[in-house]
């Protein structure tokens, strides 16, 4: 299952990329408070306390399965695509570079769009998947847009049950399509993408365990 790109590419060896991935997240753990001037839109510091706004931005049970559905199938169709052992590369990649990206969110606290921010996470995603596990950007890319595209596509079809939406609702840009159909909000995306991507697997993982009910609108339920 390993591409020729991937196969001709050197790659540190397994377990250096677990060793640097286990630094990643000490880092990530234990990284000083940021005292910044923060706007009111970006004004969450840590993922705690951005984790109710993310889960009441999926209240309903249709956002909360497409999300689960997208973040599922960006893991199935890593799975199939590259096997077990390159699998494990690109996701300790996807975890070092996510636990990298909370630095990037740090330093850039201060500006006003999540932007920057979004810019640092994904290169430092894609730059350290491709160290890891030698995948191409290119494929990094397609592997997350598998994620979202399903979703989207499944969201406009499902448009004509959200009809009477209110006469001040603006149509957001295409990226925030589901949420646009389906919760009618405004994604906590484009001012903390860092910890949307988090919310996206906490979501999938809570799910999964039982700890959050579909009908949730909060973390306690």
């Amino acid at each position: 299952h390993q591409s020729p790109a991937m196969a001709s590419t050197h790659r540190p060896p397994l377990h250096i990329c677990a060793a640097l991935t286990a630094v990643c997240v000490a880092i990530a753990l234990h990284r000083p408070a940021v005292a910044a001037a923060r706007p009111p839109s970006r004004s969450f510091a840590d993922f705690e306390s951005f984790w109710p706004l993310y889960v009441q931005q999926h209240s309903l049970t249709t956002t909360k399965l497409l999300h689960g559905v997208g973040t599922t199938l960006v893991v199935l169709s890593i799975a199939v695509r590259l096997g077990a052992a390159s699998s494990l590369r690109v996701g300790l990649g996807l975890v070092s570079g996510i636990c990298l990206s909370l630095l990037g969110a740090d330093a850039t606290a201060s500006c006003s769009s999540g932007l920057p921010e979004a810019t640092v996470m994904v290169s430092l995603i894609v730059g350290v998947v491709r160290l890891y596990s030698g995948l191409p950007p290119s494929q990094t890319a397609a592997h997350l847009a598998c994620g979202y595209v399903l979703p989207w596509a499944a969201c406009c079809s499902a448009s004509s049950a959200t009809a009477g939406r209110p006469s001040n609702f603006t149509l957001p840009r295409s990226s925030q399509v589901a949420h646009f159909f389906v919760e009618r909000n405004r994604p906590a995306t484009f001012s903390h993408p860092t910890f949307s991507l988090i919310g996206d697997f906490a979501l999938l993982g809570s799910l999964l365990t039982g700890r959050l009910p579909l009908n949730a609108t909060s973390p306690a339920g």
